[in-house]
């Protein structure tokens, strides 16, 4: 009787498999660990020039339009209130991602919808502000920028204070998105 008493080899592509994937897990955890760590972290002052983007129904009536509007501009947590048409939210699209072609080629003004973009007097206030507009009628959708700006600059600037970044080349990692953020809230939204 025989016994083989040598350890089973693991294939080379498992292996691979696991690497990724601690790498993987390692990453998704420091980010975490930076967001959850935000209070600690060191604060940059808010660089965009609006708080809240009040996304409008594309087949939005002139009278609820021009309803909402009215109740912005007398709104006193409202210290600036843009309009952005269908077709100026077209150029933006198109400036943001003018790296990106065929994205801009897949889009016309008509996908986009119309919008206003408001500064606040006090940016703290964003949720108490976006709950009296969230459920009013023409409003498609709301985006709390000062939300996204508490919830992943203190990560950016851990990133940053770290020297955290891609490796030279690498165009499709984690890293990448995280940095491409980070740039967004370095330029303003």
């Amino acid at each position: 009787m025989s016994t083989s008493s040598g350890t089973a080899r693991m294939p080379l592509g498992r292996k691979l498999l696991i690497v990724a994937l601690c790498v993987g897990v390692a990453v998704a955890g420091t980010l975490v660990y930076f967001l959850v760590r935000g209070e600690e972290a060191a604060t940059y002052e808010f660089p965009g020039e609006h708080h809240v983007i009040i996304y409008l129904d594309r087949d939005i009536e002139d009278d609820v339009l021009e309803q909402i509007e009215s109740e912005l501009q007398e709104h006193p947590l409202a210290e600036q209130v843009q309009f952005e048409s269908q077709a100026e939210a077209y150029e933006r699209f198109k400036d943001t991602f003018e790296s990106q072609p065929d994205l801009v080629d897949r889009v016309d003004a008509e996908t986009l919808p119309s919008a206003f973009r408001v500064k606040l007097t006090d940016g703290d206030r964003s949720e108490e502000f976006i709950q009296e507009f969230e459920e009013a009628e023409g409003v498609y959708q709301i985006t709390d920028l000062m939300e996204l700006y508490r919830r992943y600059e203190p990560a950016c600037i851990a990133f940053e204070e770290k020297g955290v970044s891609p490796a030279e080349g690498d165009t499709e990692s984690i890293l990448v998105e995280i940095e491409q953020a980070c740039e967004q809230f370095r330029v303003g939204f």
